[in-house]
């Protein structure tokens, strides 16, 4: 009789277990497809990369903008924009959410 006990108990605990993480991750679903759409439709264009990179100096910005030496990648959700140093590509900007981010060292 002991064990039909444990056995149900356990049946329940493990219900109640399975519909906490299924609600759980429910909302966790819902709030990923939010924030991707957000991402989708907040994504930098082209213009605002090179606006902020124009906006950072005219020794830096715009002679990289017209040797053609910066390239602008858009992964629909982020983008990034990329220079060419010692025929290398290097990450020196990031956009998401509207705003973009430049974080070049300026050692090259």
């Amino acid at each position: 009789m002991e064990t039909i006990i444990v056995v149900a108990v356990v049946v329940v605990a493990l219900y109640i277990i399975f519909k906490v993480f299924k609600t759980i991750f429910k909302w966790l679903l819902i709030a990923a497809v939010v924030i991707g759409a957000i991402a989708f439709f907040t994504n930098p264009k082209f213009e605002d990369h090179r606006d902020k990179l124009t906006s950072m100096g005219k020794d830096f910005g715009k002679d990289l903008i017209h040797d053609k030496k910066v390239q602008f990648d858009d992964y629909k959700v982020f983008s990034l924009t990329k220079k060419k140093v010692d025929g290398k590509e290097k990450i020196v900007g990031v956009g998401a959410f509207g705003k973009v981010w430049y974080f070049d060292d300026k050692k090259d």
